[in-house]
């Protein structure tokens, strides 16, 4: 989750000159990332691949308007020339979704009533350091943590086992044991959480051109951004998906899953924009994910803007209807960082330095909006960008206001993976309903 500027005419000019600096940032991590998975892993020349043909069952539940799947029989009932073609465009593993495989057996944990977490990147689960604050995570008070399941271009942090999956992204070999991993999480009792981001994948992208945003003038358009549209991008990520719950996971959360919030007037996607929205797409792919999260009895969950709640410009153009969105997740995680508007945006005069009223009244919508189909966890802002006096104080702000709207918990983001000032905030109590003061003074 890279530090991302709202748009849709809800920006002071100085977040642009911000947005412009964290573009070129994100672009050299970007290309830091790619020529790093280029000097240590053998990039496998694409090719036509057979689809998986491992048995699979369908999906439990619903299952109305899943694209049907037909596997190759054995050698002894497929002639020659059926082999010589390959598979059928309709039989490729680009257009089919994903389903179960053979059974996986795999624990995971009940759901915390209040989820408390932080974000945890690849390279701090992998060393020591991680492991020093899981303690103190639970140390503190908290009951769960969120993990990169790909380093920070897109490559896999584990090695896939779908030979589809191998032949576009290879992953490394890093994070190989991470059934071990998630076993020794669950014994100390934490519930943990996969971060999978979906459609911003600069390192396939740069692999698979084809599936890339192309210009309305011709071109293709920033190489870090796949079309939500394209079938092949999204079985490509349920794939990833079915792959997660394999490895024991408790939740998978997407993230960057959204179109473009720039350039929006100018792209042109694969799907036909007469006829469908931005939303029907991001909900097609939902619901997709919903079938393979029941089958797999693993949790989903998405990350939103935190802006889509304010106005009605900023959840079209990136396609996150949060009123849709719950009916196909068990939890929205809204980004409502503080630092990310500006003073004065919707009557809040100082959302830097007095963080609870914007934050209350997000989730507060938030939790309205989803009227009681799926959890709302707040994306703690624990960064101190524009902050003045950044601290425990602000973090408590954000936490306190997260339970007063009715939140249910919160995931605390930290690029650089620092929580000194967060500790605290995990002792912060959500106050019973029937202790709640009116504003009269009257119990409640």
């Amino acid at each position: 989750m890279a530090i991302v500027f709202f748009y849709g005419g809800v920006f002071a000019k100085e977040n642009r000159i911000f947005s412009l600096i964290n573009y070129y940032l994100e672009k050299i991590n970007a290309i830091e990332t790619e020529l790093k998975a280029n000097a240590s892993q053998k990039i496998l020349e694409e090719k036509e691949v057979q689809p998986p043909t491992n048995d699979t069952t369908k999906p439990q539940g619903d299952t109305e308007g899943a694209i049907s799947q037909s596997h190759p029989e054995d050698d002894s009932t497929t002639n020659a020339s059926q082999e010589a073609e390959g598979p059928k465009e309709e039989e490729s593993p680009e257009n089919l979704e994903p389903k179960k495989e053979n059974d996986v057996i795999v624990s995971r944990m009940k759901t915390p009533k209040n989820v408390k977490s932080i974000y945890i990147t690849v390279g701090t689960i992998a060393s020591d350091y991680g492991w020093e604050l899981i303690d103190k995570l639970i140390e503190s008070g908290g009951n769960a943590v969120v993990i990169d399941i790909e380093h920070g271009g897109g490559l896999l942090a584990f090695t896939p086992k779908n030979e589809y999956l191998t032949s576009i992204n290879p992953g490394s070999t890093l994070l190989d044991h991470f059934p071990e991993i998630i076993d020794k999480l669950h014994k100390k009792g934490l519930y943990v959480i996969a971060r999978q981001v979906v459609f911003n994948d600069p390192y396939v992208g740069s692999r698979k051109p084809e599936w890339r945003i192309q210009n309305k003038w011709g071109g293709l358009y920033d190489y870090r951004w796949l079309d939500p549209s394209k079938p092949g991008v999204q079985n490509y990520n349920l794939y990833i998906m079915q792959e997660v719950a394999n490895l024991g996971f408790d939740e998978v959360q997407f993230d960057y899953i959204r179109f473009p919030a720039a350039a929006h007037q100018t792209l042109d996607y694969y799907y036909d924009e007469e006829k469908f929205s931005r939303t029907d797409v991001i909900n097609d792919f939902l619901s997709k994910a919903r079938r393979l999260a029941d089958d797999h009895d693993i949790q989903l969950s998405v990350d939103v803007f935190g802006a889509i709640v304010w106005g009605n410009v900023d959840w079209k153009i990136v396609g996150q209807d949060p009123v849709e969105i719950a009916k196909y997740v068990d939890a929205i995680y809204p980004m409502t960082y503080p630092s990310h508007v500006s003073p004065g945006y919707y009557g809040y005069t100082n959302p830097w330095g007095a963080p609870y009223g914007f934050v209350h009244d997000s989730i507060k919508n938030f939790v309205e909006k989803a009227d009681g189909n799926a959890e709302i966890r707040t994306w703690v802002q624990g960064f101190p960008l524009r902050i003045n006096g950044f601290g425990t104080w602000f973090m408590n702000d954000q936490i306190k206001a997260t339970y007063d709207a009715g939140g249910a918990g919160f995931a605390i983001w930290s690029p650089g993976n620092r929580y000194s000032y967060s500790w605290p905030s995990f002792g912060i109590e959500v106050t019973p309903p029937e202790q709640e003061v009116s504003e009269e003074g009257a119990g409640e």
